[in-house]
């Protein structure tokens, strides 16, 4: 078993500041071999410190380019979310970490866990509608309620699904899913993101689009 173990007070800013969601990081993290810890863990710590006291964070941490592409993807990620918080502050600061861009490809990383509305939406309807691309397995195994980020627009959904990533298609499916309004935790003007409550429960859930009906009607 590694030796090696994140730094406390870097551990405390990604579960407490940043609202990392540590289970997944850790899943990353312990991916790594011993030796890029040791690195990752000096990177980290300076990130954080730099964060805190800098006016100008990009200027004072170098940046990381020295590792494997996943080494250094995850360290571009890290770079950015501690950019985030040194830039931005409070709630603006958990908000900049989840809308961040470089979270690699194929694996959104890391995931930042909206725990509490940003906002209300009395406009909205009671009972909304809302859509997602992901593994035809996901839906079966109801894993996807894990997930936060939904969208209103179904042709993004569908893009999410079968066009994004490199996923194999043939397993990809969009969910149509109604929620209460009171799940919602924020909607975004981007893509038509609604962000729902991490405990959300769905009012109701189908497979709206299948590989095989999307590859019929030509769709991608």
């Amino acid at each position: 078993m590694s030796k090696v173990e994140l730094p406390p007070a870097v551990l405390d800013c990604l579960k407490n500041e940043m609202q990392i969601e540590m289970k997944h990081f850790f899943e990353k993290y312990d991916s790594f071999d011993d030796s890029f810890k040791v690195t990752a863990n000096g990177l980290l710590s300076n990130m954080l410190m730099v964060s805190k006291v800098s006016s100008s964070f990009s200027k004072d941490v170098d940046f990381y380019e020295d590792g494997t592409d996943e080494q250094n993807e995850f360290m571009d990620a890290m770079f950015s979310c501690f950019e985030q918080l040194n830039i931005l502050k409070k709630l603006e600061a958990y908000k900049g970490i989840y809308e961040h861009v470089n979270r690699g490809e194929n694996d959104w990383f890391p995931i930042v866990v909206i725990s509490s509305p940003i906002d209300s939406y009395p406009e909205q309807p009671a009972k909304l509608t809302v859509y997602r691309g992901c593994s035809l397995k996901s839906f079966e195994d109801k894993s996807y309620r894990d997930r936060q980020s939904w969208t209103t627009d179904f042709d993004t959904a569908k893009v999410f699904a079968f066009n994004h990533y490199g996923f194999d298609k043939e397993d990809r499916v969009v969910i149509k899913t109604t929620v209460s309004n009171s799940d919602i935790f924020w909607m975004r003007t981007g893509e038509g993101e609604v962000v729902l409550n991490p405990k959300f429960t769905p009012l109701s859930d189908v497979i709206k689009l299948d590989y095989e009906q999307c590859n019929q009607g030509r769709q991608i």
